[in-house]
């Protein structure tokens, strides 16, 4: 039978680019390819690749026959990319920077040749740094070539030496390997109580939540966004407190939770900076458990961006109005659940805490630092950068507790003792109970007359309290008084802020005060870095009503030492029977906002 013209045509461009492309001086024998079926191959997958997804192929170059970049990425195995001389590339643009841990490759004509190369990576496809070199394998099935670690990149670059053959390029598929991105999109069984950071330090951290029925889970964590490591629970349950261990200090970790059939998408969090960094940045606000309006405006503003910082005080009447159970999960969890899956929350109990069992909800919910003799969560110190913080259990120094529980004394000599321990630069205290305050309840007189002396021996820089539902700062107190010129004294500031509704002052503006404004719901910013320490009263449209610096002279950085008072080990919090879930935990129906006056009334002082 005689061939039609256009058959032999096609049949002499084919034979002709296969020359080209294959050797010099041509050896059409040596390269005609088997014949091949031209039907799409399924997609390609490779052992040890995660394969990503490519958003666009580019090429130094192609053999002018149509075996261009694009034929890599097309799952086609009857297709190829072929790049002339030696050093011809193929870069496949991933969209954005992705985790990278290596390539996979299928090579044309594998079997009967090796291909020399180099991989590459970059973030702007002009700067290349090399992440692997080698020889392929005599093999047509895909191969994987790891790099020695994982690295980020948008631009994932082939690059092709010759062969054993010629010095042609001949790639049929490529794919760039990493770490697909994990939805931050929740799945499964909505989790009762979604993920909350606790006693989060430099090595450490405490990834808590609630789950619908008994399980043991666990989570999966890692630096940037590596998700290759994981913890899991010591014990089944409903309630549940999974540590992260062997962290570095300063640096961003992601973690997906797994529990009973739940996923908690993920998250990030930055553990504490360690001994001889200079800034950190917290927030703090008091008075703030309602579930309510005003409550929800300021963390409205507090979760925008950068500004809540790495971690948030609470000074007190966290769950209104009684701290129970139900309050902790309504008033507290649910309307700071967005931020509390990012952020660590360091609390010291209030007197509406208090209510309920001298604050045990409290403790059953908090898991926070126990670094005193008495092994309590109601009073503790640790360090996050420069700045030394300490804890203190107002309700028990004012009478609240029972002897059992806590004691003043107790409490005062440990206090003596971890303040005079900590090489830290600057050092914050707070609690519920303020020593001055011109609010409805006034200055809380034994907490004035048990520790401003210690604070004043042992150079405390600020004191911030709440109780009374408006903002106050003092001037820089010593003793009863306001402190002489040149005298450093410590200056008090009373953040009550934080959602209950607002009180009047009693009285004029005494003359101790530098600031107070009853008038705006809000939080303090604070910054520290090296020797200032700036503040800032925000409100809930960004407003700034108040702010305020301290300086001081602070060692050069090399000489911060880590305390031995302030290792953040935390008891195991409640252990539920895993056969029966706590009758405590369950609720008939939410609670409403205690948005009302009457709601946030003191049942006790």
């Amino acid at each position: 039978m005689k061939k039609s013209p256009l058959l032999s045509t096609l049949l002499l461009s084919v034979w002709l680019t296969s020359a080209c492309e294959e050797s010099i001086p041509p050896t059409p024998s040596a390269e005609a390819p088997a014949p091949e079926v031209p039907t799409a191959a399924p997609a390609l997958t490779a052992s040890n690749c995660t394969v990503l997804t490519t958003a666009q192929v580019s090429a130094s170059g192609d053999d002018g026959a149509g075996s261009v970049a694009a034929n890599s990425q097309d799952d086609d195995l009857a297709t190829r990319w072929s790049g002339p001389g030696k050093g011809a590339w193929l870069t496949m643009d991933l969209g954005g920077s992705q985790a990278l841990t290596g390539v996979a490759v299928t090579w044309h004509q594998g079997t009967t040749r090796q291909n020399h190369f180099t991989l590459s990576t970059s973030d702007d496809g002009v700067s290349f740094t090399q992440a692997h070199a080698g020889t392929s394998a005599l093999t047509s099935a895909v191969q994987t070539y790891a790099f020695g670690a994982q690295r980020s990149g948008r631009y994932v670059r082939i690059t092709v030496n010759g062969n054993t053959v010629n010095d042609w390029a001949s790639i049929t598929e490529a794919r760039a390997c990493g770490v697909q991105p994990v939805s931050s999109v929740d799945s499964g069984p909505a989790l009762p109580r979604l993920p909350y950071l606790q006693s989060v330090g430099p090595t450490s951290a405490l990834v808590a939540f609630r789950s619908g029925v008994s399980c043991t889970p666990y989570v999966r964590f890692g630096p940037g966004s590596d998700l290759s490591r994981t913890a899991t629970a010591t014990a089944a349950g409903w309630r549940h407190a999974v540590k992260l261990e062997n962290l570095s200090p300063g640096q961003t970790y992601s973690y997906v939770v797994e529990a009973c059939g739940s996923t908690a998408g993920v998250r990030q969090f930055r553990t504490a900076s360690g001994a001889g960094t200079s800034r950190v940045h917290f927030t703090t606000m008091g008075d703030f458990g309602t579930g309510g309006s005003l409550q929800a405006k300021v963390l409205e503003r507090m979760a925008q961006g950068s500004n809540v910082g790495e971690l948030i005080l609470a000074l007190g009447d966290n769950a209104y109005s009684s701290g129970t159970e139900q309050e902790f999960q309504d008033r507290m969890f649910k309307p700071m659940a967005a931020l509390l899956r990012r952020v660590p929350l360091f609390a010291t109990p209030g007197n509406h805490e208090y209510v309920t069992d001298q604050g045990q909800p409290y403790l059953d919910n908090l898991y926070m630092p126990a670094n005193n003799p008495a092994g309590s969560e109601r009073y503790y110190s640790f360090d996050w950068g420069p700045v030394h913080f300490v804890s203190l259990d107002s309700n028990c120094a004012i009478g609240l507790a029972s002897s059992d529980r806590c004691t003043l004394s107790a409490q005062k000599n440990w206090v003596k003792l971890d303040l005079a321990a900590t090489s830290r630069p600057w050092k914050v205290v707070f609690f519920h109970h303020p020593p001055w305050s011109s609010g409805e309840h006034g200055s809380q007189l034994a907490m004035r007359r048990e520790f401003a002396p210690i604070f004043e021996q042992y150079g405390v820089d600020l004191v911030l309290t709440g109780h009374d539902h408006n903002y106050e700062r003092s001037k820089a107190m010593k003793g009863d008084a306001v402190a002489a010129s040149g005298v450093k004294g410590v200056p008090y500031v009373v953040v009550g802020s934080g959602g209950a509704t607002l009180r009047t002052f009693p009285g004029s503006q005494p003359s101790w005060t530098a600031y107070r404004n009853n008038t705006d719901a809000g939080y303090l910013s604070v910054v520290v870095e090296g020797g200032t320490l700036s503040a800032q009263f925000i409100n809930p449209t960004g407003t700034v009503r108040d702010s305020f610096s301290l300086t001081k002279t602070v060692p050069a950085t090399s000489a911060f030492l880590v305390s031995p008072a302030s290792s953040v080990e935390t008891p195991p919090g409640p252990v539920d029977d895993p056969n029966h879930p706590p009758a405590s935990l369950r609720f008939p129906q939410e609670l409403p906002p205690a948005d009302r006056p009457e709601d946030v009334a003191d049942l006790m002082e």
